[in-house]
């Protein structure tokens, strides 16, 4: 038995032995460094904001980067306490005689005047219905350059119909909110078109595959 004990130590000594030297060994491979490569490179950085202004009842709203790198944008309007049926596209400010036509209206007109298919303008993301309101996407038809770009106002003014700007309780939980995303203008040809702006943003989603 005595034998036995003495063989099985010196049998876990030299295990030990073993894994230090393994170990030892790792931790001299690790340190072992060669002369290394450094490359420099400058971070892309996207940083779009909204910028509104508010006076006397108008709502103008406009896109602005301020991030070091070129970017497209995107931008949608959403309505809230009324029916999408209520809510109108105008490309004019609506008159008072225009309003008048709908007596005792409950519409809200949101003026925009920059849409369109052409350069520096808005267009919808469901082709056809730019003058038909929905949360749909609006793209910009430019790219905003670094530091300096800002689009052509996506909304101008927002006009409430007689009864709604009357209604008291719908005033309480009426809003006009408008969200934006923005991604890197990698590809610049000499025509940004809808297809252009739109392919950008469709690249830079994820994967659904590994």
């Amino acid at each position: 038995m005595k034998k036995f004990f003495k063989t099985h130590a010196k049998l876990c000594i030299a295990v030990l032995a073993l894994a230090l030297v393994t170990v030892g060994g790792t931790l001299a491979l690790m340190a072992v460094s060669s002369n290394s490569v450094t490359n420099n490179f400058t971070a892309a950085d996207i940083d779009t904001e909204i910028e509104e202004v508010l006076t006397e009842g108008n709502k103008q709203v406009s896109i602005t980067n301020k991030g070091n790198s070129d970017a497209y944008v995107r931008a949608r309007i959403m309505v809230s306490g009324v029916s999408k049926e209520q809510v109108k596209i105008v490309l004019n400010e609506p008159t008072k005689e225009a309003l008048a036509e709908e007596v005792n209206t409950d519409k809200v007109f949101l003026v925009m005047k920059h849409i369109g298919m052409e350069k520096d303008n808005w267009s919808k993301e469901t082709v056809g219905s730019n003058s038909g309101y929905s949360d749909d996407y609006y793209y910009y038809l430019d790219v905003l350059k670094a530091n300096t770009g800002k689009t052509s106002n996506l909304l101008e003014k927002v006009v409430l119909g007689d009864s709604l700007a009357k209604d008291q309780d719908f005033l309480s939980n009426f809003t006009v909110t408008v969200y934006h995303e923005s991604v890197l203008a990698i590809n610049q040809p000499e025509e940004i078109t809808l297809d252009v702006v739109k392919s950008a943003f469709d690249a830079a989603q994820p994967s659904a595959t590994p």
